[in-house]
């Protein structure tokens, strides 16, 4: 791996003008190791960072200007690439990157996401055009992969819902304790980021406001990501639509034998090293990680009926997305996986 613990690594950002991208750029703006080389919008392409965000004008690298995407250019001049675009409009840059340049690549789409191509167009419907690099893509939760992660040229960013889901199950899953029988079930509900920086009518403000509502329920494209990686075959995921601007709050269900609180206990001593996850002691809200890299997790069982169940609770561009994107940077680059992620939470 290559030593940069005493230097700045170069850094771009592909599709920086999302939310993902934005929150990336302000988080990256604390990073002590990091110079942001180009950042790249279509939309934007020609305006200064400051002039589109505002409030990273305070950035180290606020008079940056977006560029128009050329991918080889970008890949040899960076480090590293965190590659900001959706799901089939990724790919092709990745491999472009990949194969033109020693660029490594924190990807936030779907595309390398499963361990192999086929689920992947089973469940996104898109035939995959770069197939032949999955062997190098790990897939990016450092809870779960933090050794692979270490070493991969391509990282694959989780999604957001896997992320709060994946979290509330693996203590339970490592251990044996979930009696599979039975459905495990996660309810789970997101703030409006979620579902990207787009004009669409389900999205307005008038749609949005003062209402609730459950979507997808004939299944979702997460749910197949989530049961690979915990290999839970009998997965019920049902997300909902909040009216919030960031945040995710999961409730997920599972049957055990497990006595509650020898759960609680399994759970505290499984995340006790690790720097973004927290058991807490009573249900926490998203606005206890709002703005912040943190996972936190309540854990109870009904001894009457068996069934166990967890709160977890991230913010949805945060460890959901771009927070989680540093924190596999720190991985990958031998630095603190805290470099960069020390924010308080936002509140109220």
């Amino acid at each position: 791996m290559q030593d940069t613990s005493g230097q700045s690594v170069k850094v771009s950002v592909v599709g920086a003008s999302g939310y993902t991208g934005a929150e990336l750029l302000r988080l990256l703006s604390k990073h002590p190791h990091v110079e942001v080389v180009s950042i790249t919008s279509r939309k934007f392409s020609g305006k200064r960072l400051k002039d589109v965000f505002p409030h990273l004008s305070g950035s180290k690298f606020a008079s940056l200007p977006f560029s128009e995407l050329d991918a080889e250019s970008v890949g040899k001049g960076s480090d590293v690439v965190f590659c900001c675009l959706p799901h089939a409009a990724s790919f092709p840059v990745v491999k472009e990157i990949f194969e033109s340049s020693g660029a490594r690549i924190v990807d936030f789409s779907a595309d390398f996401r499963f361990r192999n191509p086929e689920t992947y167009e089973r469940t996104y419907g898109v035939e995959h055009g770069a197939k032949e690099l999955f062997r190098f893509a790990s897939y990016g939760l450092p809870e779960l992969n933090r050794e692979e992660i270490r070493r991969s040229r391509i990282v694959a960013n989780p999604g957001c819902y896997p992320t709060s889901v994946i979290l509330a199950l693996l203590p339970a899953v490592k251990s044996e304790l979930i009696d599979r029988s039975f459905p495990v079930v996660a309810d789970s509900k997101s703030g409006v980021t979620g579902a990207g920086r787009k004009e669409k009518l389900e999205l307005l403000f008038c749609e949005v406001n003062e209402s609730f509502k459950a979507y997808a329920l004939k299944g979702h494209r997460h749910a197949p990501e989530i049961s690979e990686k915990l290999g839970i075959d009998n997965l019920r995921f049902i997300p909902h639509l909040v009216p919030m601007s960031r945040g995710i709050l999961s409730t997920v269900y599972f049957k055990t034998q497990a006595k509650g609180a020898e759960l609680a206990g399994i759970y505290e001593e499984f995340y006790r090293d690790e720097p973004f996850v927290a058991v807490s002691g009573k249900p926490p809200s998203t606005s206890d990680v709002r703005g912040t890299n943190c996972c936190r997790l309540f854990i109870v069982k009904d001894e009457r009926t068996g069934l166990a169940t967890v709160i977890s609770v991230i913010d949805n561009i945060g460890k959901g997305a771009s927070g989680q994107a540093v924190q596999n940077f720190n991985v990958m680059f031998g630095f603190d996986e805290r470099t960069g992620l020390n924010q308080i939470p936002l509140w109220p």
